[in-house]
């Protein structure tokens, strides 16, 4: 039986851009949760991060759709094209996010005004006892257990790959001169790869989906002292947006928490 979940997520442009190119779902349904952050230096971020969440929303809503996956992923699974392991959740999740990004790409194709045009995503469906993750870029989730802040994610970025090859160390993020830089990201090619995860659950483990808006100015001991103080979704995604505001809301920020509870 899947676990009851409750959430809440809002959006602010911040105070130093005239438009918002985040984006946020969440499908009570299908208990799935996505944040998407149109990238602001590319043109009509606002567009690649709405054709996004737009594209998985649809993914998730049809019926005959999930009946042609499933026989797609049987088919792949018994052709050795996806691992035996594999959880069908974590499978159509993954699709649903290649299909957002084809569905960027193809407008750009398009049209030549859109060009260039990109976001970075995470989602978020819940299974049983277990959650689903996948992300393309620097949006995060972090995990909320008992007092403590935990980042699932890791960062599709330009600091990660020289952490990766030994070059700078993870304190040596404050200073490291490209630190927003993207290594990844939905829309920019015909095809993406989507890192994705299983995790087991507990009752009462919350789950922060945000875009970089908040983790690039609020810094994680904060976000979890926020997460602490607060005891709901909707009181603490208030709570960390007004944070992120309060270092003087230079980006677009979005905050969706998702807390999960036992029946």
């Amino acid at each position: 039986m899947r676990m009851k979940c409750v959430a809440f997520g809002e959006t602010h442009p911040g105070y130093m851009r005239s438009n918002n190119e985040d984006t946020f779902l969440w499908v009570p349904g299908a208990n799935l949760a996505v944040v998407a952050d149109g990238m602001a230096g590319h043109r009509f971020g606002e567009l690649a991060s709405a054709i996004a969440t737009n594209t998985i929303q649809r993914f998730y809503s049809s019926a005959e759709l999930d009946r042609l996956l499933e026989g797609q992923f049987t088919r792949a699974k018994r052709a050795g094209l996806e691992p035996r392991q594999l959880p069908y959740d974590q499978f159509k999740l993954r699709r649903a996010m290649e299909e957002a990004n084809l569905a960027i790409f193809n407008t750009a194709r398009r049209n030549p005004q859109y060009e260039t045009m990109g976001t970075t995503i995470v989602g978020l469906a819940v299974g049983d006892r277990s959650i689903f993750v996948a992300h393309v870029g620097d949006s995060r989730i972090y995990r909320f257990r008992k007092g403590t802040l935990e980042q699932v994610t890791k960062d599709h970025s330009l600091f990660n790959e020289y952490v990766r090859m030994n070059l700078v160390r993870l304190e040596d993020a404050d200073s490291f001169p490209l630190k927003n830089v993207v290594v990844r990201a939905m829309g920019l090619q015909e095809q993406v790869v989507v890192d994705t995860a299983m995790k087991s659950v507990r009752g009462g483990d919350e789950f922060l989906l945000c875009s970089d808006g908040l983790s690039d100015y609020v810094p994680g001991a904060e976000i979890e002292r926020a997460m602490a103080k607060n005891d709901s979704p909707e009181s603490q995604v208030k709570a960390l947006l007004a944070l992120a505001l309060q270092a003087g809301g230079p980006d677009n920020v979005t905050a969706l928490v998702l807390r999960l509870e036992d029946e």
